[in-house]
């Protein structure tokens, strides 16, 4: 499976998706997870006659540009699944393009394949749940061993990183949260992302209610015993 045949979608500028740069954000289309709150559903399938990005197209975008935003943020889906990615990172990187990944750690070896080139300069892993208990959430076969080896990798590669989980009652609770702090220790960041249910995979999800914003609070501070972490998404505070 392509990467460069699978570029769905652009952002064109965003302050959000990447620490302290201006980036476009790139979509890749393709997700070996079916986790039930995502709200990119539209990602998750490969097509053959989707309206797809073409590499020129995207290169004559980013060449008129440089100078002005600061890199790329690929994105998905789950960038990882496709074999070309270190290629295509390795593009990027030509036109002048400082590069963020994101990725679900499911694929520990091509992930550790594209750090080590050199060709990312900030990775973001999404933590789903505690590990024991990944297979209920992402709806999928998944081995908790790969989950553990993408964390160390990660945090052994000297990069600027951060992981994320969207907390999702029901499916994400205080002790998934303690027990994901407590293996990620010594990481540089750890994100609680508040649940988004606008647009949602499975529709028992759209419209349901995520928790109190003061308790994303409180759990932020207690898990920071293990890792420093802190609360995204939140409307009334600036946590």
């Amino acid at each position: 499976m392509s990467c460069l045949e699978n570029m769905r979608a652009l952002l064109p500028t965003s302050m959000l998706d990447w620490p302290g740069k201006l980036c476009s954000v790139l979509f890749l289309a393709g997700c070996n997870f079916r986790c039930p709150y995502c709200h990119n559903p539209e990602l998750i399938e490969v097509g053959e006659n989707a309206d797809n990005i073409t590499w020129d197209g995207l290169a004559h975008y980013l060449k008129e540009r440089r100078g002005w935003i600061d890199g790329v943020s690929i994105t998905g889906g789950e960038p990882t699944i496709h074999d070309d990615l270190p290629h295509l990172c390795d593009g990027l990187r030509d036109l002048g393009m400082a590069v963020k990944l994101d990725t679900n750690g499911s694929r520990p070896r091509l992930l550790a394949e594209v750090l080590s080139q050199g060709a990312v300069e900030f990775v973001a892993m999404d933590l789903k749940t505690s590990l024991d208990r990944y297979a209920d959430v992402v709806r999928r076969p998944v081995d908790p061993l790969r989950i553990g080896e993408s964390i160390d990798t990660i945090i052994g590669s000297g990069l600027e990183h951060e992981f994320r989980c969207t907390v999702v009652p029901g499916l994400v609770g205080r002790e998934d949260l303690e027990s994901l702090a407590e293996r990620i220790g010594g990481a540089r960041m750890l994100v609680l992302q508040q649940f988004r249910s606008d647009i949602t995979l499975d529709p028992a999800y759209t419209g349901a209610r995520g928790y109190p914003e003061d308790t994303m609070v409180e759990w932020a501070e207690a898990l920071s015993r293990w890792v420093p972490t802190q609360v995204r998404g939140l409307v009334s505070t600036s946590h």
